[in-house]
């Protein structure tokens, strides 16, 4: 599957599946969204080589889904904006659930890309492996990512309070959920 999706600043990306040449992309985001310190409970940037390859061959091998938005006009690492990931949980009784996670670039956020990212990854993840739900959770502060969620029609189901620790500060997690099929029904 793959869509154009023209911004409002003119430029022309490719919303698409990942392929192994996006690797140094979706980890020089990852790493921007590290240092920015806000929104990931990650201290340290992913700077191994292995590491990078081991994420995207086990991608592959669980036939797990990452969305891109791929940028044609610009080089490699920097062609990557962004990526949403819907990922297996471990528990066998859990094989209907994905968990999303996704990033943006800092400079191409609020132009519809996360959106674009996420519905497709919820199609793909119900054609492709059969998922049910989608699950997620994120920084209570983080309003952008909440009003895009709720907008999606994700709900949230609960909250753990300070559950992570950066930066000398607590962080609150709030935990959302999506039914698929609701989903695809409320946007056919």
């Amino acid at each position: 599957m793959k869509e154009v999706l023209k911004l409002r600043t003119g430029e022309k990306i490719i919303i698409r599946h990942i392929t192994e040449s996006d690797i140094d992309g979706v980890w020089n985001n990852f790493n921007e969204v590290v240092e920015e310190g806000i929104y990931l409970p990650v201290l340290f940037p992913v700077k191994s080589r292995f590491e990078k390859q081991s994420w995207y061959n086990n991608i592959q091998k669980d036939r797990e889904i990452c969305i891109v938005a791929f940028h044609p006009d610009l080089k490699n690492p920097h062609n990557i904006l962004g990526q949403c990931e819907i990922s297996s949980l471990d528990w066998d009784a859990a094989t209907h659930v994905g968990s999303l996670g996704i990033i943006v670039q800092k400079k191409y956020r609020d132009l519809g890309i996360g959106y674009h990212i996420i519905d497709m990854a919820i199609r793909e993840s119900k054609n492709l492996n059969n998922k049910e739900k989608i699950i997620l959770s994120c920084f209570s502060n983080n309003k952008r990512a909440l009003h895009l969620y709720k907008k999606l029609g994700f709900k949230i189901v609960g909250s753990r309070v300070k559950q992570f620790y950066m930066d000398s500060k607590y962080y609150d997690e709030i935990l959302m959920e999506l039914w698929i099929d609701d989903y695809l029904t409320n946007n056919p």
